[in-house]
């Protein structure tokens, strides 16, 4: 690998300016502004009670064993023809 060029002054300006912006968000993230917004989602979660859907009176299935399977893609149509194709001439 070579040597990489050096960096311009435009590109250094830019780099000092957003370890600036990050250290300034890193100093923000502390335990009290950590508790302030776990406090914010609770009261929202209180808020938004009345609209939740009680999950013990419905049924969930993350597989429907393709009762309604995704539309199959032009290339595996494609392979499914020609496969359909060669099953015939067998």
């Amino acid at each position: 690998m070579g040597k990489t060029a050096p960096e311009s002054e435009k590109i250094k300006r830019a780099r000092e300016k957003l370890e600036k912006k990050l250290s300034k968000l890193d100093a923000q993230v502390n335990k009290q502004a950590l508790m302030r917004k776990n406090r914010e989602i609770h009261r929202w979660i209180e808020r938004h009670a009345a609209s939740r859907i009680i999950l013990q009176n419905k049924s969930i299935a993350l597989f429907d064993e393709n009762q309604s399977p995704a539309k199959l893609s032009r290339k595996v149509e494609g392979v499914v023809a020609t496969l359909q194709e060669l099953l015939k001439q067998a």
